[in-house]
């Protein structure tokens, strides 16, 4: 075994995260932080020595060379061949022979590993099928094997006592997650899951950690308040976190940017700022790992003072130095729609969030009471500017490609007549109540693939069951479940094995379920251990209780609906929930049409589902007068297609350009059949008005052209204005 070889190194990158054991010809890779194994064979018993991670073209964890004359890759997702400096040369999904040259071979698994080998021939057999791919050289060479944690979970938990100036200490680590400070680590994949924070009675990093030393300091005064507010973005610069007498970032060519002092101000200030440089980061990487031709690179570019692709290489405060130049206004029409925000209370508790918000890269501000003694408020809620904003019409913005009217697709000034704080009781509607346990449960929770679902429902009233059962089965049986029931008036007892069935990925509960059995005062019900679905959702509630209740027994998140909604609705929710859709995003569309107020608890942006990895897209469908339709698609970001990800159009589009994920497009015009096209499609969502028609939904072409006729009524809901506080 060989490890620990690069401890320390300038990005903060740790080499116990990946380890190599040789047993006899099998070479394993061993990913210490997911608790995955990768095995490789060789022809020969490898002989390790270390390998730099500089010899390969994108970071590593870690690495080993060793001579060998064939590398047999027995289980991958996919491998790409590239050359030694990155460039892509050919997707291995065929037999091929490679002449001569330096090549690096992405595979991609259970961990990402690099196979690095220089002027060789190779032949690769096995390709395509089920049988492992066998890289053939012409003669022994010296192969380099580097690998890196996919690092979706933390590596290490950093205890603080309460004292804000420790916590500043305990954020500078928070990047030590990061693989790489160039404009690359605006792509997810490279930047890891920070460590953990939990309150203790002494500061105490786990030596595996290090700070980043990316020259920027991030200056906050010894307040809660303050560092709540600037942790995201002191995560995503790597930078380390000091006290001052004035908020400001510090850079080591010597400039300083002064931040206002007033906390509005400053959470806005910050904001901007984090969000301008991010977008500016996403442009810089236009022509490296992954090279893109982007719609934003486009409409961004000749406004900008620099080449992006030319500061991929400077040091970050020289970078910086120029995203400085930049007006927030210049980026704003074109950020993608954020799918967290965060309202925490100035408290030493709330600082075991900070992690996970900087994990999905949320702004942050600070409301409500700094009294340490409230014990019946959350410490956080959230809100989903993704599921609030106007872009969520049932088309195009009015400030998608125009003139900026002053509101962000982020939605931090859209809200600005809605001011959330967790003092509220009980919470809002429309917001989620954050809990730490949430995040942990989804961390340790095997998250299911479409197609898998397991769905429970749980009514009194035999009437409403049967037409829920009717919905969910005609005109054909709802897509993404891999089994669902209807139970009917059940006992208290089947009540709690339901609502306790951790192999359950969702339960539904309906009213007077949730009010007899299930609601604040029913916790007795449960022994404590018992852990839950996945997600639960509860009607004819307004108390988060029930959710809590059930994030505590060790779901992931929960719905709280104030009202019975119809089948239909009951319908689309478990519909978009099973294709992949954030919970706030798929409720936002399911119920769009009624009145019912809604509550989360959890994440906003978490999933119940993945869907071949691919993100949801909303493909919004506008009638026009020459039998065309106007079609605008938009992606929505989840705790697993993060932001600084990128997607195409699918179906009858052809444009190649890519696009940011959390943004909307034009996506062009087409007739009738091209929209029976995409619908025939299992990815894209398709949205007449307020009428939502998923995959396994019956659509002909008189559906359409009925459908449009309706919609046609109320086309003003392309901008809808609608109080974003509720599902209406």
């Amino acid at each position: 075994m060989l490890a620990n070889q690069n401890k320390l190194v300038k990005d903060g990158s740790s080499g116990e995260r990946i380890g190599f054991e040789v047993d006899g010809t099998t070479l394993t890779v061993r990913d210490a932080v997911e608790g995955e194994r990768m095995q490789l064979r060789v022809d020969r018993e490898p002989d390790l020595s270390p390998a730099f991670p500089e010899l390969f073209p994108s970071p590593v964890d870690s690495g080993v060379s060793f001579e060998a004359e064939s590398v047999v890759i027995p289980e991958y997702a996919s491998i790409v061949v590239r050359d030694v400096d990155g460039d892509h040369v050919a997707r291995l999904d065929d037999p091929m022979e490679l002449p001569r040259g330096s090549y690096c071979i992405e595979v991609n698994g259970v961990t990402k590993t690099l196979i690095r080998v220089t002027d060789v021939e190779i032949v690769a057999t096995g390709v395509g099928g089920p049988d492992p791919v066998s890289l053939s050289f012409d003669r022994p060479r010296t192969v380099s094997i580097g690998a890196r944690s996919f690092h979706t979970r933390p590596e290490a938990t950093i205890t603080v006592p309460d004292d804000p100036t420790a916590l500043t200490e305990a954020v500078s680590f928070l990047g030590s997650s990061i693989k790489e400070f160039t404009p690359e680590r605006s792509w997810p994949t490279l930047r890891g899951y920070p460590p953990r924070i939990e309150r203790g009675d002494a500061l105490d990093v786990p030596s595996m950690l290090s700070v980043p030393d990316t020259g920027v300091e991030v200056v906050v005064r010894p307040t809660y308040a303050d560092v709540y507010r600037l942790s995201t973005l002191s995560y995503y610069l790597g930078a380390r976190m000091v006290t001052g007498d004035t908020p400001a970032i510090r850079l080591d060519t010597g400039y300083e940017e002064r931040l206002p002092t007033e906390g509005e101000a400053l959470e806005e200030k910050v904001t901007e700022m984090f969000q301008t440089w991010f977008f500016l980061d996403t442009l810089a990487r236009t022509e490296g790992y992954v090279p893109s031709d982007r719609y934003e690179y486009e409409a961004v570019g000749p406004e900008l003072p620099f080449y992006p692709p030319n500061l991929s290489d400077r040091s970050m405060s020289e970078r910086l130095m120029e995203y400085l130049e930049v007006d927030f206004e210049t980026v704003a029409p074109h950020l993608p729609s954020w799918p967290t925000e965060a309202v925490l209370r100035p408290v030493p508790a709330s600082a075991e969030l900070i992690p996970h918000l900087a994990h999905v890269l949320a702004p942050i501000r600070v409301r409500g009471d700094s009294d340490t003694c409230v014990s019946d408020v959350p410490v956080g809620i959230a809100t989903s500017p993704q599921a609030m904003t106007t872009l969520f019409g049932s088309g195009p913005s009015d400030t998608a490609h125009g003139e900026w009217d002053g509101t962000t697709p982020s939605g931090s000034r859209s809200a600005t007549n809605w001011e959330p704080t967790s003092d509220a009781e009980p919470a809002p509607a429309g917001v989620s109540v954050l809990s730490t346990q949430a995040y942990e449960n989804r961390i340790r929770r095997q998250i299911s693939e479409r197609g898998t679902v397991d769905v429970a429902f749980l009514f009194d009233d035999p009437e409403r069951a049967q037409a829920v059962r009717e919905s969910l089965s005609e005109p054909r049986e709802l897509d993404g479940i891999g089994s669902w029931q209807v139970t009917v008036s059940p006992s208290r007892d089947a009540v709690t094995e339901t609502i306790s069935d951790p192999e359950l990925d969702i339960v539904y509960c309906g009213s007077s379920v949730t009010v007899d059995d299930v609601g604040p005062n029913g916790e007795d019900l449960l022994d404590e251990g018992i852990v839950a679905p996945d997600l639960t959702v509860f009607e004819g509630v307004k108390d988060t209780g029930p959710g809590v209740d059930a994030i505590d027994r060790g779901g992931s998140c929960a719905i709280l609906l104030s009202d019975g909604v119809s089948p239909d609705s009951i319908r689309t929710l478990i519909g978009l929930l099973t294709a992949g859709s954030p919970i706030a995003v798929a409720a936002r569309l399911s119920l769009s049409s009624g009145s019912t107020e809604v509550r989360y608890v959890g994440d906003p942006a978490t999933t119940i589902t993945v869907d071949r990895g691919l993100t949801t897209q909303l493909y919004s469908c506008q009638a026009q007068a020459n039998d065309t339709y106007r079609v605008v698609c938009r992606s929505f970001l989840s705790n697993e297609s993060q932001i600084g990800g990128e997607y195409r159009f699918t179906g009858v589009f052809s444009d190649s350009s890519s696009a940011l994920l959390g943004t909307e497009i034009e996506a062009g015009e087409t007739d009738v059949s091209g929209i029976l096209q995409l619908h025939e499609e299992k990815s894209p969502i398709l949205r007449f008005s307020d009428e939502i028609v998923l995959w396994s939904d019956n659509l002909s072409a008189e559906g359409v052209k009925e459908i449009s006729r309706d919609s046609q009524t109320n086309v003003d809901s392309f901008t809808s204005s609608d109080d974003p506080r509720r599902c209406e």
